[in-house]
């Protein structure tokens, strides 16, 4: 074998090699980042799902499903919406829930007029409910998962009650906050310890009040069957938070097991 031939035939090795480890590897690449713009969603002319006050039904995105529950009669629902709103506005001398699938930022974080989910927590739940308003989980059959990453962000109903104050809630000063709280549930049925994210935080000296897509590892949840979200605010009564239950969420991220 001369040395040229015997290179050439190294090469073709190391080739050889190298496609089977990147098969190996992709094989074993079981993880899911959702792209809402990938699913097929029916939008109305502003932006926003046909069905969000009509049918309780769970979105399926790539296989992972967010709850949904609407009561058609009241126009009430809870859970989680696709959008894709440009709309950010402030409403607070109308009527906000004529204007509430909206986000900040104006979009997902593909850039603006491009799809992510709004979510209405039903604050009545409690704080380990048997069926939590705002539940994300993998298939119909309890796949297990490992939460890796999910990107949060305020609605503007919530933004401009933290600013400017409701009827209902008031405006955010010194010491206020809203929180995120986002909790795993395990095989055997298991309440995680949550993992905590501020919406708005007026606690320290470095106030903050969530306008951009901020990002949040998850990883800590372990491995679950699901997650589900609930919200903490400093204002809050005897009946409950009175700050707005509404926040955004785009680009989860689980690695199936």
């Amino acid at each position: 074998m001369t040395q040229k031939t015997s290179i050439l035939a190294i090469l073709a090795l190391f080739i050889v090699v190298m496609t089977t480890s990147c098969t190996k590897n992709n094989e074993k690449d079981n993880t899911v980042s959702v792209f809402f713009n990938s699913t097929a969603i029916p939008y109305d002319s502003s932006g926003v799902w046909t069905l969000a006050l009509t049918d309780s039904l769970g979105i399926n995105s790539q296989g992972v499903i967010f709850s949904h529950s609407v009561v058609p009669a009241w126009k009430t629902w809870s859970g989680f919406v696709p959008s894709r709103s440009k709309d950010v506005a402030d409403y607070s001398t109308g009527n906000w829930l004529d204007h509430q699938f909206n986000v900040m930022s104006g979009g997902g974080i593909s850039g603006v007029g491009t799809p992510f989910m709004v979510a209405y927590w039903n604050s009545s739940e409690g704080t380990s409910p048997a069926a939590p308003s705002c539940t994300i989980k993998y298939g119909n059959d309890g796949q297990l998962f490992i939460p890796k990453s999910i990107y949060i962000n305020n609605t503007p109903y919530v933004y401009y009650a933290m600013v400017n104050g409701t009827n209902w809630s008031k405006k955010f000063g010194t010491g206020d906050y809203l929180k995120l709280l986002i909790y795993g549930v395990t095989d055997s049925g298991t309440v995680t310890k949550p993992v905590e994210a501020m919406l708005a935080d007026y606690t320290t000296g470095n106030a903050i009040m969530l306008k951009e897509w901020t990002y949040v590892n998850l990883e800590n949840l372990g491995t679950v069957k699901s997650i589900f979200f609930q919200m903490k605010s400093s204002d809050s009564g005897e009946w409950g938070m009175n700050t707005p239950a509404y926040f955004a969420i785009d680009r989860p991220v689980i690695e199936l097991q």
